[in-house]
């Protein structure tokens, strides 16, 4: 039997196949499926680039799409058309996906989770589009299950994951930061000097990038869209500047504050001035941006605003820079006395711009120097600097908390509760979370359950979190600086 595929990015695809519609083919990157001879599925195609996954982040199509492609799949193999299942037939695919010896790849729970989510909300849509099945996780009251009928409220305990890990998730403190992008970005030594031979590959756009994570507490695909032109600017003697952060970049699609300190910003004024400028020149001198298709050129527009066209003379469009998404940011280019110029602020070194994906990458060569220079149980991956920046500011916050009641007596301070709702509303506001809960229950978690006078006893005589963060030594998901690490760096 001939599996379904899934296919993006294919421009020759889309050319070559008649079915596909304009409205395909204006959303270039949208999953799309066909089978080595050649059948197109009509259903999840529909279902992709109807208005429900159109307004989704290119991350919820690509694992959904994911998802279904799976589940199509496993239907096929048994010779089940996708609109005759039964309730047996998804308890059989959760059983294959999370237990079965024979799958050599088992699932964890919160992967079983999104596979719910995906297939929820395409038979959701199958049902009311194309009078389909509805698998009837969420419509309360008798649904249908093929020819059968049903009674479910809610998500049957049967379906959901036995087991979901909420996060798993590690800390770095500051100085715990500090010495893995010493060792793993800058490649000094565990002394702290140069490395002899070290050939770095773009060493200050890396260290601008990882910086940025964990001044910003952005997520990955939230930095890596940022333009050139939506750069803080400090300044003298300013230390933190104010940005607003795009909706289409966004996770949750909405534009928000954020703050950049003084070393980030200057690590990135440092890569412009440098490797960015230079791949850009080289690449000019090559004509590398002439040759590239699907150019769009930004033309100056009222602030927050950006003029669109063509490469070719035509009219233009002036479009909120807030709505510009990050695969359309990707070809974005200004026109300069010298030629072209990618608008986005990270590029490649050929001078490209760079997409989220070529980060991860960047992520493991950094991990792999540090674990050469004999440092254990210090990794970092991107996410990891955001909730890093959860634990670091959070510690200040408690800091600043303590300073301003602390020394005005106990009958002065506010009720502990509340105080800590406070510091969780602030990193709450600077992470951009909706609930506060999240903030408090995921990214804040090693402190929830320390005791009061843990916290309050560090941290008295200097405003340093790294002090402060030592009271979570004995939780292993944060990596603090060590003793003998200390005294390694200050050598």
């Amino acid at each position: 039997m001939t599996d379904l595929k899934m296919r993006a990015d294919d421009p020759v695809l889309l050319a070559a196949v008649p079915e596909i519609t304009d409205r395909h083919r204006a959303a270039v990157g949208r999953p799309f499926f066909v089978d080595d001879h050649g059948t197109l599925h009509s259903a999840l195609n529909r279902f992709f680039s109807g208005a429900r996954m159109r307004t989704r982040s290119e991350g919820t199509n690509r694992k959904y799409a994911h998802s279904l492609l799976i589940w199509i799949n496993f239907l096929r193999r048994q010779g089940i058309d996708w609109q005759d299942v039964t309730e047996d037939d998804l308890l059989d695919f959760k059983f294959w996906r999370r237990t079965d010896p024979r799958n050599p790849r088992p699932i964890a729970g919160s992967t079983w989770s999104v596979d719910l989510a995906a297939m929820s909300s395409f038979y959701e849509w199958a049902a009311r589009h194309l009078d389909g099945p509805s698998l009837g996780f969420e419509v309360a009251g008798s649904v249908a299950w093929g020819s059968q009928r049903v009674s479910r409220t809610g998500i049957s305990p049967d379906y959901r994951p036995s087991t979901v890990r909420k996060a798993d998730v590690k800390w770095l403190s500051p100085g715990a930061f500090r010495l893995w992008r010493d060792l793993g970005v800058h490649g000094l030594t565990r002394e702290g000097k140069e490395r002899t031979r070290w050939r770095p590959r773009s060493q200050s756009r890396d260290a601008a990038f990882v910086e940025g994570l964990y001044s910003t507490g952005l997520r990955l695909q939230e930095l890596s869209s940022v333009l050139v032109s939506e750069l803080a600017i400090l300044r003298e003697g300013q230390r933190f500047g104010t940005q607003r952060l795009a909706a289409a970049c966004a996770k949750t699609s909405r534009s928000r504050a954020y703050w950049i300190g003084r070393e980030a910003v200057d690590a990135i004024a440092l890569y412009r001035e440098t490797e960015r400028a230079d791949a850009v020149r080289k690449a000019q001198r090559m004509g590398a941006y002439d040759r590239l298709d699907g150019v769009t050129i930004v033309d100056s527009a009222p602030s927050g605003y950006a003029r669109m066209r063509g490469r070719e003379a035509g009219a233009a469009r002036v479009v909120p820079l807030h709505d510009i998404r990050p695969r359309e940011r990707l070809r974005l280019f200004i026109e300069t006395p010298e030629g072209l110029e990618p608008a986005q602020l990270w590029l490649n070194e050929d001078g490209t711009p760079r997409a989220k994906r070529a980060w991860y990458p960047a992520f493991g060569r950094a991990n792999a120097r540090v674990a050469k220079a004999g440092v254990e149980n210090l990794h970092c991956e991107p996410h990891m600097l955001r909730h890093s920046f959860a634990l670091r500011w959070y510690a200040v916050a408690r800091l600043i908390w303590e300073r301003r009641w602390g020394s005005e007596g106990a009958e002065r301070a506010k009720d502990f509760r509340e105080q800590f709702g406070d510091a969780w509303s602030f990193v709450q506001t600077m992470l951009g979370h909706a609930d506060v809960n999240t903030t408090r229950a995921i990214y804040l978690e090693p402190f929830r359950s320390l005791d009061v006078r843990a916290l309050l006893e560090y941290g008295r005589a200097d405003l340093d979190p790294e002090l402060l963060l030592q009271v979570l030594r004995d939780d292993s998901r944060v990596r603090l600086i060590s003793d003998d690490e200390r005294r390694e760096a200050v050598r």
